[in-house]
């Protein structure tokens, strides 16, 4: 632990950007998550038996053994002075959850954090509720016996397993180390507690271990996928920097500009008229929530969004969701959806990543995706540059979406050029092309 702090430590005084945990999250014990997370998440009490005996500090549930859960006084204080023979760190004491144990894998991804599937432990028939903990030996020998066994979870808890793994974390205020592990434990009646965010788990093992099944099982890419997605994110570009600070600033007043010195407002109104949007949306470059304000204006939708901007994201209070950061690299996380929607957004996206984000709109959308790609003309990018807002740099992709291989079981069904929106940092008139693909009922 010494040399991981010491590395972190070095880096960050060197400014270099340093892939893994931060010296802050390193030095944080049990006992500073419980209170950093007091009134954000729900952490065992402290008063009822039976109660468990642990370190505040360490790993693999070092120095705890079957006898650390305490049902009486007398137990209490054997383990306690017991546990004050073998480290000289703080020792936690706080009450024994009887229930099921969790893990949940948390990455951020861009400026969020997002939580992989859950997994539950689960412990040979006939071990009493009170033996149902990770203690050392059962951490050791009973994970690598399959005494002791980890299942992927799908069950009712699912959503509010991660979300509360997600608030943990951001409870922390840890956000650059990548990633961590929060350890859960549910009670008979659904009660979530959270025990701790480990900031070290243990991963890229030459022996698998549960973290590692996670990562290839959940995340997108496996292995490879999440230390790109570490890599991307804490190597943000200069681009996605510029791109998010112009519209954060812009947040306040970009309704009143949209709907004052553009048309695709009304453009869009048009096509929700036109077509339907019943059920899951998800909006690509949501933004302040204009398309989703549309669409729930004549449909009883649930909106999910994606923006770059958070304070553009934190407008769209009509949606279930909005997910923080590129379009590119969150939308890998975030599930299926009925119908897939963007507008004033994908001009940023080079032609791969347009590329690679219609081949993933066509797999999760079940109904139908609906696009608008502006045709952004070469005067518009040359007075960006004259006016020291390069980093806005925006593509024309029309020609690439009208020769794109629409895959089978897929078919155009609108497709109609608009004037959409003006310019008054350059002066430009932009038009663009609303496309709508449709499923094929089978």
């Amino acid at each position: 632990m010494s040399q991981a702090l010491t590395r972190s430590s070095t880096s960050k005084s060197k400014d270099l950007p340093f892939i893994g945990t931060s010296s802050k999250f390193l030095s944080l014990s049990k006992l500073d998550f419980k209170k950093a997370a007091s009134g954000i998440v729900q952490v065992p009490g402290e008063t009822q038996f039976p109660l468990i005996v642990k370190p505040s500090r360490g790993c693999c549930s070092l120095n705890m053994t079957e006898k650390s859960v305490c049902s009486t006084p007398d137990q209490l204080s054997e383990q306690i002075s017991l546990l004050r023979t073998m480290t000289s760190d703080d020792i936690l004491v706080e009450e024994f959850i009887v229930g099921q144990e969790f893990t949940v894998m948390v990455v951020e991804v861009d400026d969020d954090v997002l939580a992989m599937a859950p997994y539950v432990c689960e412990f040979a028939t006939g071990t009493e509720p009170m033996q149902q903990f990770l203690h050392f030996k059962n951490k050791i020998e009973g994970l690598r016996q399959g005494v002791v066994k980890y299942k992927l979870y799908d069950g009712e808890l699912l959503e509010q397993l991660q979300d509360t793994a997600c608030k943990a974390y951001r409870a922390l205020d840890v956000f650059g180390g990548g990633y961590g592990r929060v350890d859960i434990r549910v009670a008979a009646d659904n009660s979530i507690f959270v025990l701790e965010v480990n900031p070290i788990p243990a991963f890229f093992y030459d022996t698998s271990t549960t973290n590692d099944e996670i990562i290839r099982q959940c995340f997108p890419g496996g292995h490879e996928g999440l230390m790109d997605n570490l890599v991307a994110t804490k190597l943000r570009s200069h681009t996605e920097r510029g791109i998010k600070k112009n519209y954060d600033v812009m947040s306040a007043s970009y309704n009143d500009l949209a709907y004052s010195q553009a048309t695709f407002p009304h453009v869009l109104g048009k096509i929700v008229a036109k077509f339907p949007f019943q059920g899951t949306v998800l909006d690509l470059g949501s933004g302040t929530g204009i398309f989703g304000s549309l669409i729930q204006a004549s449909y009883d939708s649930a909106l999910t969004g994606i923006d770059l901007s958070p304070l553009m994201a934190a407008k769209a209070t009509h949606y279930k969701k909005v997910y923080t950061g590129t379009i590119q690299r969150m939308l890998p996380f975030v599930g299926r959806f009925d119908h897939v929607v963007s507008s004033g957004a994908l001009y940023y996206l080079d032609k791969e990543s347009l590329l690679g984000v219609m081949d993933r709109c066509f797999v999760i959308a079940e109904q139908s995706i609906t696009f608008g790609i502006e045709e952004i003309p070469d005067s518009y990018n040359k007075h960006l540059a004259e006016i020291g807002m390069g980093e806005m740099y925006s593509h024309n992709h029309i020609s690439i979406v009208d020769s794109y291989m629409v895959p089978e079981g897929w078919h155009l069904v609108y497709k109609e050029k608009h004037f959409l929106w003006f310019s008054p940092k350059t002066g430009d008139d932009v038009h663009g092309t609303i496309y709508r693909f449709e499923r094929a009922e089978s």
